[in-house]
């Protein structure tokens, strides 16, 4: 898939968490090999936008919305909203119908999620959205609201040197 300029696409970057997460990013420009971004929630130290070119293998559109579930259980893989981005954890505990605890993947970090900061898990593969894991159509369902949407994509500005930190390129 090309990316356009304006097209709103998912970067993989491995900064924060071994196994990747997914910074919401905005396409400059590109020529379907590399791509300038410009990341969505973060500014560098002098209040600019961080912009970096990153490798199309990097880069995926952004995931379509699906159904919330509410039946999640210890031991799901699943995808959390953390510090502007989607990292991979596992549910360890479900309290009630709302909150959900949860461990980054290759990490010792836990931490309750609201269930609206919680998605399914979905790769990118020849040019189509496949479920990973737990798929929706079996559980009790929601869809989630353009106001939910919003939450996951808003532009509260972060500074870049707090939470994200471009990677290296050699």
């Amino acid at each position: 898939m090309r990316f356009k300029k304006g097209n709103k696409a998912e970067v993989l970057s491995k900064v924060e968490v071994p196994c990747g997460s997914w910074l919401y990013t905005e396409i400059i420009c590109g020529n379907g090999h590399h791509y300038t971004v410009k990341y969505d929630g973060y500014e560098s130290d002098a209040g600019e936008a961080i912009v970096e070119q990153v490798s199309r293998k990097d880069i995926r559109p952004c995931p379509p919305a699906l159904e919330l579930t509410d039946n999640w259980n210890s031991g799901d893989v699943v995808e959390v909203f953390q510090n502007f981005s989607w990292k991979m954890a596992t549910v360890l505990k479900v309290f009630g119908k709302n909150h959900i605890l949860v461990r980054l993947l290759g990490s010792s970090l836990e931490f309750q999620v609201s269930k609206f900061d919680i998605r399914v898990r979905q790769s990118w593969q020849d040019d189509k959205w496949i479920i990973v894991g737990k798929g929706s159509s079996s559980h009790e369902n929601r869809k989630r609201s353009s106001a939910q949407l919003q939450k996951m994509y808003t532009k509260t500005k972060l500074s870049g040197s707090a939470y994200y930190r471009p990677e290296k390129k050699n």
